[in-house]
């Protein structure tokens, strides 16, 4: 048995996921092509680290998921960040899915406002 939403799998006799509250199926359905929830978009690109820890901490606050597109590179090329710029990839940009677009720019309205 699995749960469609997480994917989590569970022992015969359970019929609920624990974590999501939805009823379990037979078989994980097939990601379809083109999932909106896989389609990335670019919702904030800066140089600036206070921006960008700022901008984290409303996405996070508003409970959207997003992905830094630098975080961790500068330990990958062993190059320190210059002010939220990467010398080999250029501004740090944060990135998350077509379907929370809208919301991640209301959301960082008020760093437009301030």
């Amino acid at each position: 048995m699995f749960c469609p939403k997480c994917r989590a799998e569970y022992r015969e006799g359970f019929v609920e996921c624990s974590d999501c509250q939805i009823p379990l199926v037979d078989q994980i359905p097939q990601e379809k092509e083109g999932d909106p929830d896989l389609e990335l978009v670019t919702v904030l690109e800066t140089r600036d680290p206070g921006i960008l820890t700022i901008a984290k901490s409303l996405l996070a606050e508003a409970e959207i998921e997003f992905m830094d597109t630098a975080e961790g590179l500068q330990d990958f090329y062993g190059v320190g960040g210059l002010g939220g710029f990467q010398p080999l990839t250029g501004p740090a940009r944060l990135q998350v899915s077509v379907r929370d677009e809208e919301r991640a720019k209301s959301a960082l309205q008020r760093l437009e406002n301030s």
